[in-house]
């Protein structure tokens, strides 16, 4: 009985996950892709990722591995997707990553609840679920704030782009010739000082460079 309240309650939990591109697809009348095959290295990251950030899933989805196999593959094809996607931030955007985590983390406590709730109207699990529902809305709403601010600070870049190339023409061909020129003289003496790979004359102190001269000119 135990199992199969758990795999019930899984399969709810899939139910309410959001639509994936094969879904969107059979709904165009288009024919289903290949499901792609999930390797074991992908299996033992989402059972890790699973175990660490919401236990509670990954005992529900040990107990749907060993009693629905096609629907284990199927909950585990969803969560690598989502996983791969949250842990892509990690190293790019550690301030979304911790935003994006906390807010799936959240979306999987409310999917179990609800999924309890449908077999069980209670009260005590609809209050908590309307608590998460007000978390992931400020979530949200912080996401949407930064994201705004990211926009605005690229907005005012472009801004500035365009104001540079609103000058008078002669000015901004004559800007961009000068900066040209220099790395062009720049990387000219560095090449010429690589090829030669010898000391050249303005490196050589005044006295002994005047020596020099003079024994070159004593000789017949």
């Amino acid at each position: 009985m135990l199992l199969q309240f758990f795999t019930l309650l899984l399969m709810l939990c899939l139910a309410l996950l959001p639509a994936t591109a094969r879904a969107q697809q059979s709904a165009q009348g288009s024919p289903a892709a290949p499901r792609p095959v999930i390797s074991e290295q992908e299996h033992a990251d989402v059972q890790k990722f699973v175990t660490e950030h919401h236990p509670e899933l990954a005992a529900l989805l040990t107990q749907l591995q060993k009693s629905r196999p096609a629907e284990y593959e199927r909950a585990v094809r969803e969560l690598v997707t989502q996983t791969q996607a949250i842990l892509r931030l990690k190293e790019r955007s550690p301030a979304r990553y911790e935003s994006q985590l906390t807010a799936w983390k959240v979306d999987s406590q409310i999917r179990i609840l609800m999924a309890r709730w449908s077999r069980k109207n209670d009260a005590e699990t609809e209050a908590r679920v309307r608590s998460l529902i007000a978390e992931r809305q400020q979530l949200r709403r912080e996401q949407v704030t930064a994201e705004k601010q990211r926009l605005s600070e690229q907005l005012q870049k472009l801004n500035d782009q365009l104001q540079d190339l609103e000058q008078p023409e002669p000015q901004r061909v004559q800007s961009e010739w000068e900066q040209l020129s220099r790395r062009a003289a720049t990387a000219a003496k560095l090449a010429e000082k690589q090829k030669s790979g010898r000391t050249t004359p303005s490196q050589i102190p005044a006295g002994k460079l005047k020596q020099q001269n003079s024994e070159a000119a004593a000789k017949p």
